[in-house]
């Protein structure tokens, strides 16, 4: 069995979601997040691009999962799963495997908790599991697992770690192959060699460059517009251990930043900073929201930023690789020591041409909040 972690500590998850289930009043629960899948059982594979499911109950003896039948070889080779099923995605509807093995086991009307929020559970596929279980009482409950995993383990926290340093190895690439000439999918490409050399696994996001006016495009993917003598270049990735993900962003200026190139980005890293120090055990997690706001309007900034400022962060695939916890007021949570999320307060002003980025993945503990980069948070000046 390769897989991250030893086969306790699957089973110690296993028993910790079943009390949540408990809790919830839940006789079952559907998993179809593809890293609650991996959290939960270490399986890792390209799996949950067709459907798959694990599903939990104090009724079944042992968790169940449901995969198409060529994730045989990954299930009993990369997991703890000790009972599967395997369907012929040409010839059988797995979710009638599902409500099957859910009726079979006395479980065709009880209350079962469903990740309605995964982008692997289609609103087709929750239609046609309710035309096939219509006397089950469905709610949403998507993050069962994912409160689970907000504190990390020793082990885990080891592993973002790791990634970390092979992000900071592939943004220090990005920084050595800055020049006028090179492309933004050239600047990427060195970026996940990099990476690769590091010994990080693909990440949730591939990495991403835009330079010039594109620097105000937050999320815009590398394109083949080359780079020009004073441009501003976003630059974000991630390293990966393990399908831990450690993120990283910054900003870098080709030739002498701008006056006000140079304010924005100095008042961001105090605001970054600020962030930092504020997010320590017990405060409300909306704090570095609002004390990064505080310094950005000193000359009224906040309206230029693109998003919250950060999110749990840990296990992830594809499409994204957000935990559940957002570090915004609207969100009840508290930091507590090995919590890991991102500081990322990124801007974006569109009427003035530019853009920075800068984000860490940030690791909560006793004593505060520390960066897991070893790059400085500031504004990069490339010669």
């Amino acid at each position: 069995m390769l897989t991250a972690f030893p086969a306790r500590t699957y089973r110690q998850r296993i028993d910790a979601v079943k009390r949540r289930l408990a809790e919830r009043g839940l006789d079952a629960l559907i998993v179809n997040y593809p890293d609650n899948i991996n959290y939960l059982t270490g399986f890792d594979s390209l799996g949950f691009l067709w459907y798959q499911a694990l599903i939990i109950s104090p009724k079944l003896e042992r968790p169940l999962f449901i995969t198409r039948t060529s994730e045989e070889p990954c299930t009993w080779e990369l997991s703890c799963i000790e009972e599967a099923v395997f369907y012929d995605i040409a010839r059988q509807d797995p979710l009638r495997i599902v409500a099957d093995i859910l009726e079979d086991h006395g479980l065709g009307q009880a209350r079962i908790g469903l990740e309605m929020q995964a982008s692997t559970f289609s609103a087709l596929q929750y239609t046609t599991l309710l035309g096939h279980l219509p006397q089950a009482r469905f709610e949403d409950a998507s993050v069962v697992v994912a409160e689970e995993r907000l504190i990390k383990t020793a082990e885990e926290i080891e592993y973002q770690r790791s990634a970390a340093r092979m992000a900071d190895h592939g943004m220090r690439a990005a920084f050595a192959a800055l020049r006028p000439g090179i492309s933004e999918v050239q600047v990427a490409g060195i970026v996940a060699q990099a990476l690769g050399e590091a010994g990080s696994e693909y990440s949730a996001i591939s990495p991403m460059c835009a330079t010039g006016r594109r620097s105000t495009m937050t999320h815009a993917m590398p394109h083949r517009q080359t780079i020009s003598p004073g441009d501003v270049v976003i630059l974000e990735h991630a390293g990966v251990c393990n399908r831990y993900h450690a993120i990283l962003m910054r900003t870098a200026v080709i030739g002498t930043p701008s006056p006000r190139v140079r304010e924005v980005a100095t008042l961001l890293t105090e605001a970054f900073n600020a962030a930092v120090d504020v997010a320590r055990p017990g405060t409300p997690v909306g704090e570095a929201n609002t004390v990064c706001n505080a310094i950005l309007d000193r000359i009224d900034l906040s309206r230029t930023r693109v998003h919250r400022i950060g999110y749990s962060l840990g296990l992830a695939y594809p499409p994204t690789w957000l935990e559940a916890m957002m570090v915004d007021e609207a969100d009840d949570h508290v930091f507590q020591p090995n919590m890991s999320f991102s500081i990322e307060p990124n801007l974006s002003l569109y009427s003035e041409g530019f853009g920075i980025k800068l984000g860490d993945t940030v690791l909560c503990a006793a004593d505060g909040s520390h960066s897991l980069s070893e790059l400085a948070p500031e504004l990069v000046v490339i010669d």
